[in-house]
């Protein structure tokens, strides 16, 4: 297909680059499965571990229903889900597909979110893993505002919207270690690039600097002036030597900076209030199960900010903990802490999960106005 004056026409191409973007990314790989549903049911949801990388029920996890689609009311987005909890995280467990034709009188699943699925007047909830290869990566949950049941043609086309998801997850994984791994051998080039080039340059200005002292006898001010010159040769090589070792650090060692980072960035552009991280010294490496602990908690921490600090910013630090480990605080500029403040389900899965690992969640409210979060881990 051309366009005028035998150009090609760029919208097939333009249509298969933004299905090989969908395909690579995981949450528009999800976006496009419920749009799949969006005729099989009244309301349909994703529901996802809060953190991934590591066993959810002993990191203290939940799920999360991070996309839904045509619901009324606010109360499903970002809600958590207690692993075993309510028909999502029932079917999470089982790694089996389920429904119930009436939710609020159904037996065999806790009813701990009747409230939510009667403010979405739900009747009826079908609800099947995202599974692949013996690795459950959500639930994907269809619910119908009307009276009947789910034949199986409807489970069959909700399973197979399922495994595409699934799919589509892997394929992303896989993209994203493939990034990271390229990433990480092009920083290590640039490293071995700056040390021969950078390094060995400022190596032969600092030595020929101690040999013009040398040769200055005894001129005083010259003499001073090169020392201090001498000093700033040595403060730029040190400087560099951090900067190389930065840049050689594996990805485990990056890891949670980079994912903080894009946790912030990510909060900021959900909510339009900016959040920086600021990393105070260099993290200690985490094993995977405390690294999910910490960001999982980092993020319900941010979900406490976006929904009651009313805050105009947030910062997040990182660094590390006297003894061993590492602290990482959530400060925010709202409303602080009400009387009597009782930390949520949330909250009080983070701290739990910390103490699993003999760390500790606190949160405090700031003289001058505002909270600070806080999770302390030992290595």
């Amino acid at each position: 297909m051309v366009s005028r004056g035998g150009v090609p026409a760029l919208g097939p191409v333009a249509g298969a680059h933004g299905g090989l973007v969908e395909l690579l990314d995981r949450r528009a790989a999800m976006r496009a499965a419920l749009a799949e549903l969006a005729a099989d049911g009244d309301v349909s949801w994703i529901a996802e571990p809060l953190t991934e990388g590591g066993d959810p029920a002993e990191a203290g996890a939940c799920l999360v229903l991070g996309q839904t689609r045509g619901d009324r009311t606010d109360l499903l987005r970002g809600l958590r889900v207690p692993l075993g909890h309510g028909l999502t995280g029932k079917v999470y467990g089982t790694g089996r597909p389920a429904s119930v034709e009436d939710y609020l009188r159904a037996k065999g699943i806790t009813h701990t979110f009747d409230a939510h699925i009667e403010a979405e007047a739900v009747r009826r909830l079908l609800a099947v893993p995202v599974s692949r290869h013996g690795r459950t990566h959500g639930v994907i949950a269809v619910g119908a505002r009307s009276d009947g049941s789910f034949g199986d043609r409807a489970v069959t086309r909700v399973r197979a919207v399922a495994d595409e998801a699934a799919l589509a997850i892997a394929v992303a994984e896989r993209s994203r270690l493939a990034r990271e791994v390229a990433v990480h051998e092009e920083r290590s080039r640039l490293a071995a690039e700056l040390h021969d080039s950078v390094g060995a340059l400022l190596f032969a200005i600092g030595s020929g600097m101690a040999g013009l002292a040398e040769a200055a006898g005894d001129d005083p001010e010259l003499t001073d002036r090169l020392d201090r010159l001498r000093r700033q040769a040595d403060q730029a090589s040190t400087a560099l030597r951090d900067s190389l070792r930065t840049l050689r650090a594996s990805p485990a060692a990056l890891a949670l900076s980079v994912t903080l980072r894009a946790d912030c960035a990510a909060f900021a552009d959900r909510t339009g209030i900016p959040a920086e991280l600021v990393v105070l010294d260099d993290p200690p490496v985490l094993t995977p199960d405390r690294t999910d602990v910490v960001v999982g908690a980092v993020r319900e921490s941010l979900l406490n900010v976006e929904k009651h600090a009313m805050a105009s910013a947030v910062v997040v630090t990182a660094g590390q903990r006297p003894g061993g480990g590492i602290v990482v605080a959530v400060t925010d500029d709202g409303v602080g802490l009400p009387p009597g403040h009782r930390p949520g389900l949330g909250l009080t899965s983070s701290a739990d999960a910390a103490g699993r690992l003999g760390g500790s969640v606190r949160i405090t409210s700031e003289p001058d106005g505002g909270a600070t979060w806080r999770i302390e881990l030992p290595c």
